[in-house]
This record gives C-alpha cells, sequence and structure tokens, in this order.
C-alpha cells in the first residue's frame, strides 16, 4: 500500500513539475461552410499590455459562419523574430464561440502572435502582454543627470 501511495505522488509531482498537457495547435472541423469573414477575436488585436492571465476568444456573430475546418496556434514572438509555442487548450463554447485558455501565465512584456487558418484564409493578430514594471514612475535623485519634469509650449 505505501508503495502504491509513494507512486501516486511522484506521478503527481512529475505531473505538477512537467506541467499539465495543453496543446500548441489545435484543429477545429466544424459543421458549417463559411470564412473567417466575420471573425471577432478578443482581447482586440494589436492590443498592448493585455493581462498575463487573459483568455483569447473567436467569435462569428450571428450572420457569419466559421470555415468547415481551422486552426489555432498562439507563439511567442522574440525580438529578433524567433517564435516559440506557447501551449493552450481549446474550449468549444458553441459553435462559432471558441475560448482559448493558455495552460500557464504568459510571460511578462512578451509579444504574441495569434495565428488562425483555413485551407484558403488566414487571421494574424498580434499582443504585447502587461510587463510587471509597465507604468511604474521613478523619481528623479537629487543630482541625477535631466531633469524630473519639462514644460512644452506650443504656439
Amino acid at each position: 500500500m505505501r508503495s502504491l501511495l509513494y507512486s501516486l505522488l511522484a506521478v503527481s509531482l512529475f505531473m505538477l513539475l512537467v506541467g499539465c498537457g495543453g496543446s500548441s495547435r489545435h484543429t477545429v472541423v466544424t459543421d458549417e461552410d463559411g470564412s473567417m469573414l466575420g471573425l471577432v477575436v478578443t482581447p482586440e488585436p494589436q492590443a498592448l499590455g493585455i493581462d498575463r492571465g487573459d483568455d483569447f476568444y473567436l467569435d462569428w456573430p450571428a450572420g457569419y459562419a466559421p470555415p468547415r475546418e481551422f486552426t489555432v496556434r498562439l507563439r511567442q514572438v522574440d525580438t529578433d523574430a524567433t517564435t516559440e509555442a506557447v501551449y493552450t487548450d481549446l474550449h468549444t463554447i458553441s459553435t462559432g464561440h471558441y475560448r482559448l485558455s493558455p495552460t500557464s501565465t504568459l510571460p511578462s512584456g512578451t509579444f504574441l502572435l495569434l495565428t488562425i487558418t483555413s485551407d484558403r484564409e488566414a487571421v494574424r493578430a498580434m499582443y504585447l502582454t502587461d510587463d510587471d514594471t509597465f507604468g511604474v514612475t521613478r523619481e528623479a535623485k537629487p543630482g541625477e543627470e535631466g531633469q524630473a519634469e519639462h514644460t512644452v509650449r506650443t504656439r
């Protein structure tokens, strides 16, 4: 009995250290015959400072239908244009409404590329995650170069 308990504990610890699943790519097969037309992505594409715990939503509003098959990927993009997969889970809320959830908290101050592709079309959205130091102001110390405040006058 004790060895079974230790085995379960070891497996649980391994899963905690390695992470719990997710995928770097999701393929969705629908019963629809639509297109990317009308697709609404949330958060709004090109958003800066998105919360590092945000989920992404893909919605085709009434009057629009998703393609018969599409693929969803979320990638982290470095400043040297290299990319790394972000592992996610894709949840079907209903046909035409999907939620993409990262399996872990997104890194701080990182560019993300969300790509949704069908056999003929692609939609891409870039994001910048919230930086822990974003918006923090630094007080000038006595003797530092520069000024703490500047006045600009225009005509």
